[in-house]
């Protein structure tokens, strides 16, 4: 066995004040790493955190001076009492060369005087938190240690319960968004018509599909009075919810003009005059609308700025480009001209938006204006439903693994009588 040493004379007594400190600091980390866990489990706020943080650097440890940066979302400061945290840099970038404890330098020391260390707090490899001290009222080296490393420790559980916090925030904000673009997208779908004509004088089909949840596409048909009907194709500039709002007010402009304007030339002046008094010039709107006399076939059109449709006759394919520019850009139209096209049976319109003539492949590729004719050409004679169908298959073909790019409406009509 080896003998026990007793100690005796003037060091005896150091010895053993520096055993108690050492006792004393490590029942003061364990009752801190409780506070701060229970205080943490019970979802303390962040500032009953700091306190409590405070309470243990200046109270229990005796550290009379200590500033914390913590990230929450931006960079706030925290100091001891008697600490102004505003005197010191609002941005803690200065610090981000240091990932591990060490003294400030003496540039460092003039940004942050009074304070002699640094102490980074490292998540992922990205800075989560710093704390400078200074004053720390002890000497002994080996107690100095063990209080850094105590600093370190509850430093650390108070940054990553700060982290947690934020992704816990993050994610309940994120489930909120979800929940509130699947109101938006249902609330959406019911300003879609749910049923196109399908009769013996004309068959209507149409596709839609929101890049996201929501989108700025919308198209719509109008029976306004027993022979007649407007049906209409447009595209808001800029995708998500602030389209759809714009489109959703423009519907209802639309629906409520038609009454009072039965002429296309003027009921596209007011919806301009409307949509520009909505955007403020920032957005426009494409637009292709259209009225059709059910029994004669007489068919008066206007492209506002839109891609122009396809009209299929006996194999032969032509574009509907009259009309005029966008809307929503100009207080008065520049000019507005209504196109005519006296349909016969059997006469197929396309019309769709310009996230199918634009959808890429992967080199980069449009499917274009004339991948659309194609595919009206191949089904001549077919139901519009199984032309829009074989149209969208060719548009997942053509882009193959990758999203679209952009929201994705079709609208077809095919002339009976």
């Amino acid at each position: 066995m080896e003998p026990t040493v007793l100690l005796h004379g003037p060091d005896a007594g150091q010895v053993a004040i520096d055993l108690i400190r050492k006792l004393e600091l490590r029942n003061i980390q364990l009752d801190a790493v409780l506070q701060l866990t229970q205080a943490i489990n019970y979802n303390f706020s962040n500032a009953a955190l700091i306190e409590i943080y405070r309470y243990l650097l200046t109270e229990e440890l005796r550290i009379r001076r200590f500033l914390l940066y913590v990230q929450e979302p931006e960079w706030k400061r925290y100091g001891a009492r008697h600490i102004e945290p505003k005197a010191y840099p609002e941005h803690p970038d200065k610090l981000f060369p240091y990932r591990a404890l060490g003294p400030l330098n003496k540039d460092l020391q003039l940004l942050f005087p009074g304070f002699e260390l640094v102490m980074p707090v490292i998540h992922k490899q990205d800075p989560i938190a710093f704390v400078l001290l200074g004053d720390i009222e002890q000497e002994d080296t080996d107690v100095r240690k063990e209080i850094l490393s105590y600093v370190q420790g509850v430093t650390n559980i108070l940054a990553v319960a700060n982290e947690n916090r934020k992704l816990q925030e993050q994610q309940h904000q994120q489930e909120k968004i979800s929940h509130e673009l699947a109101l938006a997208a249902q609330m959406q779908g019911m300003l879609i018509p749910d049923a196109l004509p399908d009769d013996t004088r004309i068959e209507m089909s149409a596709v839609y599909l929101p890049h996201r949840d929501v989108g700025g596409d919308y198209y719509d048909v109008v029976p306004v009075n027993k022979e007649e009907l407007v049906f209409c194709i447009a595209d808001v500039s800029g995708k998500g919810i602030p389209a759809a709002l714009l489109m959703s007010n423009f519907q209802a402009n639309l629906r409520a003009l038609i009454k009072y304007h039965p002429n296309l030339r003027s009921l596209l002046a007011e919806l301009n005059r409307a949509v520009l008094a909505i955007t403020k010039g920032e957005k426009f709107i494409t637009m292709f609308i259209a009225k059709l006399h059910r029994e004669t076939g007489l068919l008066k059109y206007i492209s506002a700025g839109h891609v122009p449709p396809l009209l299929c006759r006996k194999g032969v394919v032509e574009e509907l480009k009259a009309g005029t520019t966008i809307l929503g850009m100009f207080p008065e139209l520049p000019f507005l001209h209504v196109g005519k096209v006296q349909l016969e049976p059997g006469d197929t319109l396309i019309a769709f938006t310009d996230g199918v003539s634009e959808n890429n492949n992967y080199r980069g590729y449009a499917f274009g204006s004339e991948g659309v004719e194609q595919i009206l050409k191949e089904n001549e004679g077919a139901a519009v439903g199984v032309l829009n169908k074989s149209l969208l298959t060719a548009l997942l073909q053509h882009k193959g693994n990758k999203e679209f790019d952009d929201d994705v409406t079709i609208l077809s009509l095919r002339f009976k009588a």
